[in-house]
């Protein structure tokens, strides 16, 4: 891992696509305070694997361009940037690699609960993002966080949301649903409960707060709205 205080290579030849990855990576920060995690960065590019990515983010860490602790979610931090992408009078790397809209108006739906359902959703307003956030910005809307059920997966109180519209998740899936018409956002799973006398499938609903215990409900019961697939902060 490369620190602040680390000496640091002072021109380190990038590739275009690792100059496409930094140049993303910086304007996450800029545009949401946060880092991207491993999951957007990938969305983004296209990569077909997890491994893509982890291979840029070591190339770009030997090169003294990120640092990256493997302890924490959304610890990727850049540590300097390479004059070639910031002074350029061309179109940067990303724009070579994607044709995209520099901003894009997404329908802000109201509040999710990171925590028990809180309200139903309801269409209120509008909230720019940034098109490097969304893959479908036709079927993309915002909803912000309230409560605190999902800390360790870094979704906190007041946080904005992304969710691709979509009726079907994947076990695992970081989804908004509905239960009895009040929406929430957990990870999901279809499967036997761990005891009691259910031997059928039930949705799991579980946070990320070992404060608390998962939702466990008959498929009937949940309607998925979306997977989240971004997420903004404001300071």
């Amino acid at each position: 891992m490369v620190h602040e205080n680390s000496p640091l290579p002072l021109k380190a030849n990038l590739t275009l696509k690792e100059k496409a990855v930094l140049e993303f990576i910086d304007g996450f920060q800029q545009s949401s305070g946060i880092s991207p995690s491993y999951q957007e960065i990938r969305d983004h590019f296209g990569f077909a694997s997890f491994n893509s990515v982890q291979n840029y983010l070591k190339q770009l860490t030997r090169k003294g361009y990120v640092s990256v602790s493997a302890n924490q979610k959304r610890s990727l931090q850049l540590v300097q940037k390479p004059p070639s992408i910031y002074t350029s009078t061309g179109p940067s790397p990303t724009s070579l690699l994607q044709s995209k809209e520099e901003v894009l108006s997404l329908p802000l739906l109201g509040k999710v609960a990171a925590g028990c359902p809180i309200e139903s959703l309801k269409n209120d307003e509008f909230i720019s993002v940034p098109s490097a956030m969304v893959r479908q910005g036709d079927k993309t809307f915002a909803l912000m966080v309230q409560g605190d059920s999902m800390i360790n997966e870094g979704i906190w109180d007041g946080d904005t949301i992304l969710v691709q519209q979509q009726s079907s998740a994947k076990n695992g899936d970081l989804v908004v649903a509905t239960v009895e018409n009040e929406a929430t956002v957990k990870r999901f799973f279809l499967r036997t409960p761990p005891r009691g006398s259910h031997d059928e499938l039930m949705v799991e609903l579980r946070p990320a707060n070992e404060k608390l215990q998962s939702l466990w409900l008959s498929p009937y019961e949940v309607t998925i709205k979306g997977i989240v697939v971004g997420l903004l902060r404001k300071f």
